[in-house]
């Protein structure tokens, strides 16, 4: 089976663009003419007025018969364009960027034409119906882009008409943030289990056959073990046999503030469609692919995940809580699907000062003490991490990623977090996301 054609959008540099006729032209289909086509017109209308100066009418009547083959033609094959039937199919629902996304192109007719492909994307693959076409891309940046309509290349057989026209309809294809390995992120597996226990709760082990540790600030006095405080001559509570839970929360920071400052930030427009464009910011686009990286590995290990803002907001719908792998591999699939459509938002999701965590939010994560949350920010400033920081008493098990536009700048409030026991990563958020290097 021969191999479908690939176009990747990376490759931008490897074609050249054909100029295009004036648009006054390509809007009423005038650039449909050739050169003799052209000729053949302007000779009938300089036929007819050289025939009405000079009174003669077989100049009239040459020149008249000129035009009404030029005007005919074009109009023919104009007519005839609109009888072809085409049809493309996706091979998934959405694609995701760097993966290939599969595609088939079939006409029924007997025409000749070339698939228009996304901004970004060289010429299309054509196609000499009745047939079908299989191809590939590679998209390189998330959103709703645009393929086709298709291009039909017509002709007449006086050679007086030549060129293509749009035919069919233009075709959304959703593209997902990246996915990226995260290998280097190992913490990430700590309490993640495999088969049937991966939708256990956490239990309490028997009070004689127990692991201890020492007592921290916010553990329950129903979890001191005495025996072992007296033989320790310390306070020590029995550690909880706590396997993988099947709830986790995924905070990611939508506060636009956060993700554009100044001339740091690389600005990138996001394409939605026959709608305005997101803007967004190369550290927002790595912790959005981040975030989704992350979802995909808890859905795996059969976490039913909630998606918030920092305020508390749901990212997507769909919270429901249900214990099954389906369950929890749908909830992700949900959020990566929606993360061809989100984007930093301004106005009234923005806090200032403390108020990085909303009232919602902070209730949430105090109902979830013993469950994994994950945080992805933007820009800290000392009181929010200080504020972030008090929540670590009751909080435990939290894997904190900031993607900061200057790192170094970030001594201070890393040093900071580091305190509160959770695991900290502090990336270089302008770089690339397989590359980057976390700090715990």
């Amino acid at each position: 089976m021969e191999k479908p054609q690939r176009f990747d959008s990376r490759n931008t540099l490897s074609w050249v663009r054909s100029d295009e006729a004036p648009e006054a032209l390509r809007r009423w289909h005038l650039d449909l003419f050739t050169p003799r086509g052209w000729y053949t017109l302007g000779s009938g209308a300089a036929l007819i007025a050289l025939a009405y100066v000079l009174g003669r009418h077989e100049l009239m009547a040459l020149g008249v018969g000129l035009c009404a083959l030029a005007v005919a033609s074009w109009l023919i094959v104009l007519r005839a364009r609109r009888t072809t039937s085409l049809r493309r199919a996706l091979h998934s629902p959405a694609a995701t960027v760097a993966e290939p996304t599969g595609i088939t192109l079939e006409c029924a007719d007997e025409v000749r034409l070339r698939e228009t492909l996304p901004d970004g994307f060289g010429p299309g693959p054509e196609l000499v119906g009745p047939g079908s076409v299989d191809y590939e891309l590679v998209f390189r940046s998330r959103g709703i882009h645009l393929l086709g309509p298709a291009r039909q290349v017509i002709s007449d057989p006086l050679g007086l008409i030549r060129g293509m026209v749009s035919v069919g309809e233009t075709q959304p294809v959703p593209v997902r943030a990246q996915i990226h390995p995260l290998a280097r992120f190992a913490s990430l597996g700590e309490r993640m289990l495999t088969g049937d226990a991966r939708f256990s709760r956490s239990t309490t082990a028997d009070y004689y056959d127990v692991a201890t540790r020492d007592y921290q600030q916010g553990d329950s006095i129903r979890q001191v073990h005495w025996k072992a405080t007296a033989r320790h001559g310390k306070l020590m509570v029995r550690q909880e046999n706590h396997v993988a839970t099947a709830q986790a929360l995924l905070v990611l920071d939508l506060t636009a503030e956060h993700w554009h400052t100044g001339g740091a930030d690389l600005r990138v427009n996001i394409p939605q469609g026959q709608a305005p464009e997101l803007v967004s910011s190369r550290r927002f686009e790595n912790a959005l692919s981040l975030a989704c990286s992350i979802g995909q590995r808890y859905a795996e290990s059969g976490y039913q995940i909630l998606f918030r803002n920092v305020d508390g907001s749901p990212l997507v719908g769909g919270d429901t809580l249900q214990l099954s792998e389906q369950a929890a591999r749908a909830s992700f699939e949900d959020f990566h699907l929606a993360s061809a459509e989100l984007g930093p938002l301004n106005g009234a999701d923005q806090h200032a000062g403390k108020d990085l965590i909303g009232a919602n939010l902070h209730r949430e994560l105090l109902s979830l003490r013993e469950e994994p949350v994950i945080m992805i920010l933007g820009e800290l400033n000392p009181d929010q991490a200080a504020a972030l920081a008090a929540l670590s008493r009751t909080v435990r098990h939290v894997e904190l990623y900031l993607l900061a536009a200057h790192p170094e700048r970030y001594t201070q409030i890393h040093q900071l977090m580091a305190r509160t026991g959770w695991n900290i990563h502090l990336l270089h958020g302008n770089g690339t996301l397989d590359d980057a290097r976390g700090a715990q």
